[in-house]
C-alpha cells in the first residue's frame, strides 16, 4: 500500500510502533545530553499489536564537578499485580557508556495492596581498582572487571551522546538488570532516517547494541540526542514526557 501524508513512514524495526507512533510528537524543545533531563517512557509489547504495559522514568542530575546521577523507576503490569523497581546510579564523568561507578537497587513485586512475599531484593554495588563488588544483606559477591563495562538501562542515557556517523565500535561488559555480567558486548552506529512522527518529518540517529544473553536492541535518537524509542525483541520503549 502507498503511503499517504498522513501516514507513518518508519524504519525497520521503528515500524512496530505504529499503531501508537501518533502518540509521540517529535519534543521541540532544547536538549542537552551532557545536562539534566529527565524523561518517561511507556512501555510496550509488540506481540501482535502493540499494547502498553509500564513505564520507565529517568532522572538525570549532575553535581559538582561533573559527578552525575541518574534516579530511575521503571513499573510493569503483571497478572495480579504490577512489577516494581527503583534505583540510582552514580556514573563516572565523562563516560561514553555512562558506567555506574555504584549503584542500588529495590526490585519488588507488588500486589492487591501489598508486597508479594518473597519478591523483594535490595542491592548495592560499587566497582574499585578493577573489580565490582554486589552486596545483598551480608552476602557480597566480587566481580573482576578489567575492561569496559555499564549498566543496560544506562545505554538509554550514554546512546545521547555517540557520534552520529559511523565510528568505531565500542566492546564492553553488560551488567543486565543490575548484577547479571554478560561479556562481549558491542554499541555501534546502525544508520540515519527519515522518519515520520504524528504527520511530522524528523531525522533519526540509530545504534545497535548486542551481544552475549540478550536480544539484539536499537535505539533511535533525534538529531539533538534525545532518545525517542528503543526496541528489544518484542519489546519497545517510546518517549512520553519530558
Amino acid at each position: 500500500m502507498t503511503a499517504t501524508a498522513t501516514e507513518p513512514v518508519l524504519p525497520f524495526p521503528l515500524c512496530t510502533f505504529a499503531n501508537v507512533q501518533k502518540l509521540l510528537s517529535p519534543p521541540q524543545t532544547p536538549f542537552d545530553p551532557a545536562g539534566p533531563y529527565s524523561a518517561t517512557y511507556g512501555i510496550y509489547t509488540l506481540a501482535n499489536r502493540p499494547a502498553r504495559m509500564g513505564s520507565l522514568s529517568l532522572a538525570r542530575r549532575v553535581g559538582e564537578l561533573g559527578r552525575v546521577a541518574i534516579d530511575l523507576r521503571h513499573r510493569k503490569r503483571l497478572t495480579g499485580g504490577e512489577a516494581r523497581l527503583n534505583a540510582t546510579l552514580h556514573l563516572a564523568a565523562d563516560n561514553r557508556l555512562s558506567t555506574p561507578q555504584r549503584w542500588q537497587f529495590n526490585r519488588r513485586v507488588i500486589g492487591e495492596q501489598s508486597v508479594v512475599p518473597g519478591t523483594q531484593l535490595l542491592k548495592s554495588a560499587t566497582f574499585a581498582q578493577g573489580k565490582i563488588e554486589i552486596g545483598a544483606g551480608r552476602t557480597t559477591r566480587r566481580i573482576a572487571m578489567p575492561g569496559p563495562y555499564t549498566l543496560n538501562w544506562a545505554l538509554f542515557d550514554a546512546v545521547t551522546r555517540l557520534p552520529r556517523e559511523q565510528t568505531e565500535p565500542i566492546e564492553f561488559t553488560l551488567i543486565d538488570h543490575f548484577d547479571q555480567v554478560k561479556p562481549n558486548h558491542r554499541l555501534s552506529f546502525r544508520e540515519t532516517v527519515d522518519a515520520t512522527f504524528s504527520t511530522k518529518p524528523i531525522t533519526l540517529h540509530a545504534y545497535d547494541h548486542v551481544g552475549e544473553g540478550i536480544l539484539p536492541w536499537v535505539y533511535y535518537v533525534d538529531p539533538a540526542g534525545r532518545l525517542l524509542a528503543a526496541i528489544s525483541g518484542l519489546e519497545g520503549y517510546l518517549l512520553e514526557t519530558e
